[in-house]
């Protein structure tokens, strides 16, 4: 039996684990694109303990088809997802009760989103509504989150783009979207303005835009659109913590833009049919300008690469981009002054076509999907951005979204 310690002595605090709530393809013929990994189950759980840098108690759910993107509610163990379908009927987005103790999820019910392929959920600026982003048809759905049980009542209001009106006249399948990836729009984000809360901003991979909504009450108004460089394919935004800069990766040209943001011009888009273009002369009524271009991977690569996810760290001092074809992560040191990108490395992801990663409870430590090779690693962040592998797990079928919660 172990000495008990004296009031004086000092107990070392234990670091937080964190669970991590991993999405995955169930059904890859109903997808967007032709991704090699395997199939599996959809939903799987790991705890990932910071003080040994290892993964414990791997579990797994059965849930069909395609869970995509995993949220969890801010209070109650209620996790929502949502699926990657492009076929007639649509996405769905998935209710579903967590249970901490044996890491399972118990999905309660399905709600329709009205589109197809849907990829990102967030909430209203009150918190009382879900917004869910359908890439393949753009569209935006909200829908109304009871506050005792975090239940989701049917769609309130879908917003639909005209210009992705060429999915019903059309219907394209995959190959088509594969070889025109900017034929029609693509909706692929939804963020809420983090320096004024009064609007949302959209990438749109398909124009080479962000699009300005106003969402409240569950209603959805388009407020205008920037345009940005063409040809870079916006995927996911990030936005600087000690500046107003927003970062966006182009997932189509494997760049990351660095954006200034104009608070002046916050007035003019929320008036609505805004138009402003981040690379003309004039930027005193654009409320995003560019000015920095980065490229996440080596000048000379020759394989096809896209970019899949971005995210920054916690700290604000690093941001990392992930690499699908040249299977890397970029890492960048951000300048705390003018939110501007340096180079620190591009590391192997230790696997195939790195989908999605994210940080653990501690913030030392990032964990990566790599969906093509069905793994997924855990690398420790050293002090200089970069990083060092700690653990993997081996035949975690084509993971696309990592959710961390704290225990």
């Amino acid at each position: 039996m172990p000495p008990v310690p004296d009031i004086g002595d000092v107990i070392p605090h234990r670091q937080e684990q964190t669970l991590f709530l991993l999405g995955g393809y169930t059904d890859k013929s109903v997808l967007a694109h032709a991704p090699q990994g395997g199939e599996g189950k959809g939903f799987y759980s790991v705890i990932f303990d910071p003080e040994t840098g290892k993964f414990n108690r791997l579990t797994s759910s059965e849930v069909k088809t395609n869970p995509a993107f995993i949220m969890k509610h801010p209070h109650l163990d209620v996790v929502y997802m949502t699926t990657e379908v492009i076929t007639k009927g649509g996405s769905e987005v998935l209710v579903g009760q967590l249970d901490r103790n044996t890491g399972n999820v118990n999905i309660t019910d399905r709600k329709r989103v009205h589109g197809r392929s849907t990829c990102h959920i967030s909430w209203d600026v009150a918190g009382t509504h879900l917004i869910a982003v359908s890439y393949w048809d753009s569209k935006i759905t909200t829908f109304k989150v009871d506050s005792e049980t975090g239940a989701l009542g049917e769609a309130v209001h879908v917003y639909s783009d005209p210009g992705a009106g060429y999915v019903d006249s059309h219907c394209p399948d995959r190959w088509e979207h594969l070889a025109h990836r900017q034929r029609w729009p693509h909706l692929h984000q939804v963020n809420l303005d983090p320096y004024t809360r009064r609007m949302f901003l959209v990438p749109d991979l398909g124009r080479d835009m962000i699009q300005f909504f106003s969402i409240s009450e569950g209603q959805v108004m388009h407020l205008g659109s920037q345009q940005l460089r063409r040809g870079a394919g916006p995927r996911h935004l990030e936005f600087s913590k000690t500046g107003r800069v927003v970062y966006v990766c182009g997932e189509l040209d494997n760049t990351v833009s660095v954006l200034s943001y104009n608070s002046d011009a916050v007035d003019l888009v929320t008036k609505g049919d805004y138009l402003g273009d981040s690379m003309a002369e004039d930027q005193t009524q654009s409320i995003l300008t560019q000015v920095q271009v980065v490229s996440s991977v080596p000048s000379d690569l020759e394989n096809r690469s896209t970019i899949a996810e971005m995210r920054l760290h916690p700290s604000g001092r690093f941001l990392y981009v992930g690499n699908r074809g040249h299977n890397s992560i970029a890492v960048y040191r951000t300048d705390p002054d003018t939110g501007s990108l340096s180079l620190v490395d591009i590391q192997s992801s230790h696997g195939a076509f790195p989908r999605h990663f994210n940080f653990d409870a501690s913030g030392k430590f990032l964990v990566v999907g790599n969906h093509a090779s069905d793994n997924v690693v855990a690398f420790r962040i050293l002090e200089t951005g970069k990083l060092e592998v700690v653990d993997t797990l081996e035949n975690i079928p084509s993971i696309v979204w990592l959710a961390p919660v704290s225990l």
